[in-house]
């Protein structure tokens, strides 16, 4: 069954980007472990959260790159952000600067993306806003993202570069993210070992 999936889901990502952009609200994520080989510095050793947005251009964070810092230490003097105690994550090349959040809850606000059943990524400033002032229980604030145009990841794939794994929830929010591509690696590597 998951070998059935597995292969599923590198079909829809290699297919036309129309695949997963047809429906707006359906979570379509997925994790894209990097390959060894890959030497991108941007992405060696990641495990990237991915969806494909309505405009065909797939988006994600690397989740397993905590920072040193927290928001409640980077800004001190500022009461809302006391909170948030958990480091900040370097969520990829793009937009290295601003400011996104990955966060779990039954209701999101108007206009976070919906990734994973209950998991959304919230990559526009008025949203990020709105997960600050009231955040659920749990939330990842990230500086940057990853960011492919349509196409440029199904590429990415056909050349190599990633393996492709289901996505979870509990994976996206664990608190130990040290071995996270290590043991992502093992599963694949254990798929794979089955499929011969």
């Amino acid at each position: 069954m998951m070998l059935r999936r597995l292969l599923l889901l590198c079909a829809l990502l290699a297919a036309i980007p129309l695949a997963w952009a047809q429906a707006e609200k359906a979570p379509n994520g997925v994790f894209l472990i990097a390959k060894p080989a890959l030497v991108d510095p941007n992405f060696r050793r990641a495990v990237v959260l991915v969806t494909q947005a309505p405009n065909g251009t797939t988006v994600g964070f690397i989740i397993n790159r905590p920072g040193r810092r927290s928001l409640a230490q980077i800004l001190p003097d500022n009461e809302m952000f006391k909170r948030f105690t958990e480091p900040l994550y370097l969520g990829g090349p793009v937009d290295a600067a601003g400011l996104f959040a990955v966060f779990r809850a039954k209701e999101k606000p108007e206009g976070a993306l919906s990734v994973l059943d209950g998991v959304s990524f919230a990559l526009d400033p008025a949203v990020v806003e709105a997960v600050m002032h009231a955040p659920p229980a749990q939330v990842r604030f990230f500086n940057g993202y990853a960011g492919w145009a349509p196409g440029q990841l199904a590429a990415e794939l056909a050349r190599g570069g990633w393996y492709v794994l289901n996505a979870d929830a509990d994976t996206v929010f664990r608190k130990d993210m040290d071995t996270l591509w290590e043991e992502l690696i093992r599963r694949v590597r254990a798929v794979t070992a089955m499929l011969r």
